[in-house]
């Protein structure tokens, strides 16, 4: 029997025993479409795709020679994590009864917890609790570093689907890094898809490891702790403070590199729908010219790093010497893109000072050309 996760246990579970409690039967679909391009089935071409990503555990001595990089957004035509850690209950909730006004005087009843608002079965609504972004961003980190999925029949199949873990072949090499303490894993899975040409873009998204959100917004900042007032300064105390900070050798006007991050805005307050920055993000497109296998890489690793913030203009360099403040901190970027031809059933190894990805392609029964 597979192993579910928490967040997989809990929905199925709750979605079990709501339509247990009214008699219900409904098959709850635990994974959403991939958007697959316009290629008739009958020629699509199968294979395995395993990924085994991991951070360098000595990469901090190559640190400098990369710009300061915000994260970037990264969507897939398949999404498989986000089907695996937060399943679709929306066809579940639908059958429920619709929950009567709230009264006036509020109570507790056991039937409240059996039916379902309007605003739960919209999934582009801010008060939809189970919306996926949501319920992903309350995650600390990514459930699980090796996916257990469910497997599935390619003969059969209409849309991809993730591997059951014995079938990882990829798990000494896993076991290696983690006993030579070269690397930490982030993330190993398995997968089956079928794999179309260059044009229709059918990229797979990958995500992993620790989530900033709950510090860091998408750009890369960190949010704001407290709103506070700057305090104002008549000019006559303003020149003073700069001269005593210049005699002293506190003060000094420097032109910001190009490559180094804006200061913040003075307030970044998080949102409640603020969405999870991972540590690890990003797609692989696993794409066919021909009869030739090609893989691209568009991951990126995110890791907080101090930064001593620099404006670009002296005024407001000068006003921040004003209303000091000590040096913050940026959630920092390091992408690795690479673009390899490849051949099935070979293991292949894409490297970066700070990330190590390994991948198989592995041949099914419809791999071949079909006509």
């Amino acid at each position: 029997m597979r192993k579910v996760g928490k967040s997989q246990l809990f929905s199925r579970c709750l979605t079990t025993l709501m339509f247990a409690a009214f008699g219900l039967t409904a098959t709850v679909p635990t994974a959403t479409a991939a958007e697959l391009p316009n290629v008739p089935q009958d020629l699509w071409r199968w294979f395995e795709i395993e990924v085994l990503v991991f951070k360098h555990s000595d990469a901090d001595m190559a640190i400098e020679q990369f710009p300061w990089q915000a994260p970037s957004a990264a969507t897939g035509a398949y999404e498989p994590l986000v089907d695996y850690y937060v399943p679709d209950i929306t066809a579940a909730l639908a059958g429920l009864p619709r929950c009567a006004p709230p009264p006036l005087k509020p109570s507790f009843a056991s039937t409240d917890l059996w039916c379902v608002n309007t605003y739960e079965l919209d999934p582009l609504l801010p008060q939809n609790w189970q919306r996926r972004e949501r319920m992903l961003a309350t995650f600390s980190r990514a459930p699980e570093r090796v996916i257990d999925g469910s497997g599935g029949d390619v003969t059969v199949a209409n849309q991809p689907f993730i591997a059951p873990a014995e079938q990882l072949e990829l798990t000494e090499m896993r076991q290696q890094i983690i006993r030579r303490g070269v690397g930490t894993p982030l993330l190993h899975m398995s997968w089956y898809q079928p794999v179309f040409g260059l044009d229709e873009q059918f990229k797979v998204r990958l995500f992993g490891g620790e989530n900033f959100g709950q510090r860091f917004a998408p750009s890369g900042y960190l949010y704001s702790e407290a709103m506070t007032e700057p305090e104002a300064l008549p000019l006559a105390e303003r020149l003073e403070r700069l001269l005593n900070q210049q005699q002293q050798g506190q003060l000094q006007f420097n032109a910001r590199a190009e490559d180094e991050p804006l200061a913040p805005p003075p307030l970044l307050v998080r949102e409640a729908d603020a969405p999870a920055v991972w540590e690890l993000d990003g797609t692989v497109h696993i794409y066919l010219v021909g009869n030739y296998l090609h893989i691209a890489s568009e991951l990126e690793l995110r890791e907080p790093h101090s930064v001593n913030w620099r404006p670009a203009g002296l005024d407001a360099q000068a006003e921040r010497a004003l209303q000091p403040r000590s040096d913050g901190e940026f959630l920092r970027s390091f992408k690795l893109e690479q673009l390899r031809r490849v051949i099935s059933h070979e293991t292949h190894y894409f490297d970066h000072p700070k990330l190590g990805i390994a991948v198989q392609i592995r041949r099914t029964d419809l791999s071949a050309r079909r006509y």
